[in-house]
């Protein structure tokens, strides 16, 4: 049997827990602490308590924090005595946060002879440990290397996705919007169909007839702007804002809120300005980059 690295966790929220949990069961010698110390008590018999930070930062030469920002994340890590039981040790940041957060904790880190890689977690907790469960982590490669066989038990899907620290932030920022935004609209259907007490059993069933074309648009835009060239012949921008106009129209009429199709509406209504009427909807993303910049 192949020795199994030493772990310890720092935070024990829900997604922090099943961290913990994962790696015990995984047979991996396990030291939890929180900061609220009856969430690390449960865990008495099946891992180490450590009673302070540093203590468990101590016991491992991979340290694991997950807390809810970087803010309640620096208020335990920059203290001076986490600082120097971290030295020499890994530690891997799974606190949600931006590529600049990301930045600063690389900073620190180094300035603290700390090694140090950034992660995010593509997954509910009760998928952690999961074949298929997501996890990119970024920071220097041989780092991830050393300790991908212990990092891969938290998710079958691990992958280093870039030497540059702030890569898995701009990664899970990124795609996180495409949740939410999707999240967000598909709910906004749901509205639209209960005004018109359309069975949301229905609408929910027939969800999925819709993901193949959300799967060759994003193929389409993937090409398109690569290339900068957005002249096809599938749908072109006029088309897409006239069925978003009868969006919009439909949720005025039945007094669902607006705003969602509205905010959509809007970029659409920008890329015609710009002279993209004939492209396909990837040239939205010109309209996009053209509101950063105002």
């Amino acid at each position: 049997m192949s020795h199994k690295e030493a772990v310890s966790i720092l935070g024990l929220g829900q997604m922090g827990a099943a961290l913990a949990r994962a790696y015990i069961n995984a047979g991996h010698r396990v030291t939890v602490w929180n900061r609220t110390h009856s969430k690390a008590e449960a865990f008495q018999g099946q891992a180490k308590v450590a009673a302070t930070p540093e203590q468990a930062c101590s016991e491992s030469d991979l340290t694991i924090i997950s807390l809810l920002d970087y803010q309640a994340s620096d208020q335990v890590l920059r203290a001076p005595l986490v600082a120097e039981a971290a030295k020499g040790r890994t530690l891997v940041q799974l606190t949600s946060g931006t590529p600049n957060d990301a930045r600063s904790g690389a900073a620190w880190a180094s300035d603290a002879g700390i090694n140090y890689l950034d992660g995010c977690i593509l997954a509910y907790p009760s998928y952690i440990g999961g074949e298929h469960t997501p996890v990119f982590y970024s920071g220097p490669r041989e780092l991830y290397d050393r300790h991908e066989p212990t990092l891969r038990v938290i998710g079958g899907a691990t992958s280093h996705v870039g030497e540059p620290i702030g890569a898995a932030a701009t990664l899970d920022c990124a795609l996180l919007e495409s949740f939410y935004g999707a999240t967000l609209s598909f709910l906004h259907g749901a509205a639209i169909c209960a005004s018109e007490k359309f069975p949301l059993d229905a609408y929910f069933a027939r969800f999925q007839a819709i993901m193949p074309l959300i799967s060759v648009t994003a193929d389409m835009c993937k090409k398109m702007l690569a290339t900068g060239d957005f002249k096809g012949t599938d749908c072109t921008l006029d088309i897409h804002a006239g069925a978003l106009a009868h969006i919009v129209r439909l949720s005025h009429e039945n007094n669902v809120d607006p705003r969602i199709p509205e905010l959509i509406q809007s970029y659409f209504k920008r890329a015609l300005q710009l002279g993209h009427g004939a492209d396909e909807m990837a040239a939205v993303f010109n309209a996009i980059q053209d509101q950063a910049r105002r």
